[in-house]
């Protein structure tokens, strides 16, 4: 049997670790084409490593950092050239601060730095993506539990993730006419380098563990293939009526804030 996404291609920013990763591999595995975007080389060699065992195909990896528009457009135009079209669009790279400051602390570096990737990043890989985006179309961007809540000393972050959720309804809107879609899949806490990254700061380790646990009502972490799943659906022909949805894959957290 065919899988869900035969004959589409793929764009996955952020694809380089943690839920871009799964997410390269679970649309791989449903035979789409893939291109695995990441701004680190090798992080882009060792996803289109795993892709090729979990599928017998190996997907066009692309070094860029979308957080530089022009390289953004290259490497959309790039893809696009040499497969004649972008049907799905993932934009998932994202930022954060394990040792966030306090928002009356954070420097113009820090703030700009977090938006250029979160928000901006994900602004100018809709934006290339839809010049090569036929009818039929669907992007997802990759927001967060942050987009609804805030926590402390994590502003430039849960700001940039609120932008990211409105971007994507207001691209919904903007693309609904040309048959395309747009969703936001919002992850709560998942088991995913970034959150390791954290988890090994602190003095802690197993305490903190245990709380990030303990915020959703399911009492554990996500994992980076649950969210690839929520992705998959979104940008499946499954969810041909939903678009403009901020589909909230948390464990229940925010059921509770």
């Amino acid at each position: 049997m065919s899988g869900r996404l035969q004959n589409r291609i793929a764009l996955v920013t952020g694809a380089g670790l943690g839920i871009g990763r799964a997410t390269c591999i679970r649309l791989a595995e449903e035979d789409a084409t893939v291109i695995a975007c990441s701004r680190t080389p090798s992080h882009v060699e060792e996803t289109c490593d795993m892709v090729e065992r979990a599928t017998g195909r190996r997907p066009l990896g692309v070094t860029v950092d979308v957080a530089d528009a022009a390289a953004v457009d290259a490497a959309v135009d790039g893809a696009a050239a040499r497969y004649g079209r972008i049907d799905i669009v993932v934009a998932n790279a994202g930022l954060a601060q394990p040792d966030a400051p306090n928002l009356a602390d954070t420097t113009d570096e820090q703030w700009n730095r977090v938006f250029a990737v979160n928000a901006q990043g994900a602004f100018t890989t809709c934006r290339a993506a839809l010049r090569h985006m036929p009818e039929g179309g669907s992007i997802v961007t990759v927001a967060s539990m942050s987009s609804f809540v805030a926590w402390e000393n994590d502003g430039a972050y849960t700001a940039s993730k609120g932008a990211v959720l409105q971007l994507t309804r207001a691209l919904a809107v903007d693309v609904a006419a040309r048959g395309i879609r747009a969703n936001a899949v919002c992850p709560g806490v998942i088991d995913t380098p970034l959150t390791q990254e954290f988890l090994g700061r602190a003095e802690d380790r197993d305490r903190l563990l245990a709380q990030y646990a303990a915020v959703a009502p399911m009492n554990r972490l996500g994992t980076p293939r649950e969210i690839a799943n929520c992705i998959l659906f979104l940008a499946s022909e499954e969810a041909s009526f939903v678009t403009g949805a901020a589909l909230v894959a948390d464990g229940g957290m925010l059921i509770r804030a």
